[in-house]
């Protein structure tokens, strides 16, 4: 077996896979049956749905599930099950195509995975070889889906991410984990914000804070309140 196959396995006897995997058919099912043109609903719209629905509910879906935490880091669901970080992200175009510079996250696992030798930590003061059999050699793992916006049809392939920023494949491994492999469709939208890293999704955008302040009486809810009575 190979490490990618040493994952899966592990991952998915752990009880991480079955309702990962559920949980992406029926966010892009609900997606689509909601998503409407007519009221100005468009790929943009969809997409930001699809990564909003995944992040909550799969935070939700892990939460009390012994030896499974689910969190969320820069602003996506991340995983963490027997030394694993598993982390999901939308695709654009084929799987060959993906690219993990947009943020130091998506990039970091990469990073980690390519590194011989890299266990769990980067300080080599923290004796790292100590852990061998804690932690696996490849530990980040990297889930990229996408959906039809009619039919909300998912694809999600699973594979071990590789730092490729010097040319080659963006994965050690890589396999269809369910769906058919994209070649029709309307793809998720590249979204980039004023001031965002190029290729920046909505899935790598920040959310902002809003800052709530109270109204005295007498201030502008009051004084409407008057003019309406």
């Amino acid at each position: 077996m190979g490490l990618l196959d040493d994952a899966v396995a592990v991952l998915d006897d752990r009880g991480v896979l079955k309702p990962l995997g559920e949980l992406i058919r029926q966010v892009y099912r609900r997606a689509a049956d909601r998503h409407e043109p007519e009221l100005g609903d468009d790929a943009m719209s969809f997409g930001t749905t699809v990564w909003r629905n995944l992040t909550n509910l799969g935070k939700a879906t892990f939460d009390g599930v012994d030896g499974v935490r689910g969190r969320v880091e820069d602003n996506s669901l991340e995983i963490l099950c027997a030394g694993y970080v598993v982390r999901l992200y939308s695709m654009q175009g084929g799987i060959e195509s993906i690219r993990w510079e947009g943020s130091e996250v998506r990039l970091g696992g990469a990073v980690e995975n390519t590194r011989d030798g890299q266990l769990a930590f980067d300080d080599e003061g923290q004796f790292p070889e100590v852990f061998a059999g804690v932690a696996p050699p490849k530990r980040h793992i990297r889930i990229a889906h996408t959906g039809d916006i009619t039919t909300g049809d998912a694809t999600a392939y699973i594979g071990l991410p590789r730092d490729n920023r010097d040319g080659g494949s963006p994965w050690f491994e890589v396999t269809l984990w369910f769906g058919a492999a994209p070649t029709v469709g309307t793809p998720l939208p590249l979204v980039v914000a004023q001031d965002a890293v190029p290729g920046r999704r909505y899935d790598e955008l920040p959310i902002p804070e809003l800052a709530i302040e109270a109204v005295r009486p007498g201030g502008v809810a009051g004084r409407t309140a008057g003019r309406l009575a």
